[in-house]
């Protein structure tokens, strides 16, 4: 995955260079020696033998890229840069040109990302909770206020019928202001309902969450669910002779036991089955938080969504506002990170990144996808810190000399360059202790 997040990055410094006239004398994943390389053309396509991370290097890279090359020993398949048309140079450039390049690889990044949501959300659908039956009801919200109930079914909103849970969403909170007809079941009878939605905080509040049935959408493989038996379309029956009506019910009581051995009762293919489970211990964010977290029972199971087929168009919307969203997120993240209201703990390195790719194939392909979607998000927003060496380092200074037409010195830039590696560096190091830690289980609150 972090090979594929390169290459991406790489290849969109890479093609912007070549379209407007850079000379580029190669293009490596990874540093380091060169383990396998190829010329053709003009450029030098290598593997290195570290493999975290990538270049590409251009014809007069730095200034002093040609008193560098004369002092090592020359690669036979490069060109040294004396030898080419300086006006290919990258340093000969103008600021718009050098920019549109350094800004090339994130936005690639970018691009990438928002394609694999798109591809995702057009080949398998949309995900909907196939119900429109209220599992729960939050005290003293609008719903609660107008008298609705726990397993009430809503039928229609102002007589249009809804199928799922987010069309009866999209209904509710569509012109939030007015007042909405809402028929609905309950028990053997229908009646109606005027419900009105309220906006606290910016956010349209309702007061109703969904009744979500005990079938079992997806099985985590490897998990002490698969290694039963269990499978997409079970539905559970009962947890230790405990009846459960919705998969909150199933939620509530493994979540509430880490460690614990459950006898689950479930049916499948129409065949009744039963075992005993126990639930492994899993670190996770606390409901509604997105600093505290707290240790549950999990069992690898997911609750079941239907996919509803969308078009080319809706899965293009979809998926901006899903890459949008992630970055939203992430620079949330970061704010709290910088003032102090996430630990340092929440922090990961390429050992993390590792386990939770490898957690998210056990999932499925579509989870990969997402994490492989939001590890190249994150590489966009790293990359276009004004910090040298990232990217936006460089864009910085580019615009620094567009605006003041003045060249900053070649030994300050030499220096701060060094001093980003450095705390680059330094940083890599502390993630990698802060996994190992982690896998020794010397962090708190690690499993």
């Amino acid at each position: 995955m972090l090979s594929v997040v390169i290459l991406v990055h790489e290849i969109g410094h890479f093609a912007v260079a070549k379209l407007l006239g850079i000379y580029v004398n190669t293009f490596s994943i990874g540093f380091g020696r060169k383990i396998l390389k190829k010329r053709i053309g003009e450029t030098v396509y290598a593997i290195s033998a570290l493999p975290f991370g990538g270049y590409v290097q251009f014809a007069g890279d730095t200034p002093e890229s040609e008193g560098k090359a004369a002092k090592k020993k020359p690669d036979p398949d490069e060109i040294p840069d004396s030898a080419i048309d300086p006006s290919l140079h990258f340093r000969n450039k103008r600021g718009l040109v050098k920019s549109a390049v350094v800004l090339a690889g994130p936005a690639m990044n970018y691009v990438v990302a928002v394609l694999i949501y798109i591809f995702t959300y057009y080949s398998q659908g949309m995900q909907v909770v196939p119900t429109t039956t209220i599992g729960e009801v939050e005290k003293g919200s609008p719903a609660d206020s107008v008298g609705l109930m726990k397993y009430d079914t809503i039928l229609t909103v102002d007589g249009t019928f809804v199928s799922n849970w987010d069309e009866l969403l999209n209904a509710l909170v569509a012109d939030e202001d007015s007042v909405k007809v809402l028929r609905l079941r309950r028990g053997g009878d229908e009646l109606d309902v005027d419900f009105k939605s309220r906006v606290e905080n910016n956010m349209i509040t309702l007061g109703i969450s969904p009744g979500i049935p005990a079938r079992i959408g997806v099985v985590k493989r490897g998990s002490p669910a698969h290694r039963a038996g269990m499978a997409r379309g079970a539905v559970i029956e009962a947890i230790n002779d405990t009846l459960v009506n919705s998969y909150y019910d199933i939620e509530r009581i493994i979540h509430n036991s880490p460690e614990v051995p459950l006898h689950i009762s479930w049916r499948m293919d129409a065949a009744a089955r039963e075992d005993t489970l126990v639930p492994e211990a899993k670190k996770v964010l606390k409901e509604g938080s997105k600093t505290e977290t707290e240790v549950v029972g999990q069992i690898g199971v997911g609750p079941y969504y239907e996919n509803i087929p969308v078009g080319f168009l809706h899965a293009a919307h979809m998926g901006f506002l899903a890459a949008n969203g992630m970055i939203r997120e992430i620079l949330g993240f970061m704010k709290m990170l910088f003032t102090g209201k996430a630990g340092i703990d929440s922090l990961g390195g390429p050992i993390l990144i590792t386990q939770m790719a490898g957690d998210m194939a056990r999932w499925g392909i579509n989870y990969l996808l997402y994490f492989l979607a939001f590890f190249n998000i994150n590489l966009f927003i790293f990359n276009l810190l004004p910090i040298l060496p990232f990217d936006g380092g460089h864009l910085f200074f580019f615009g620094i000399e567009g605006i003041t037409r003045r060249k900053v010195k070649d030994r300050i830039r030499e220096v701060l360059t060094q001093a980003g590696f450095i705390l680059l560096i330094v940083l890599m190091i502390f993630v990698v202790v802060l996994d190992i830690s982690r896998c020794s289980g010397i962090a708190p609150g690690v499993l």
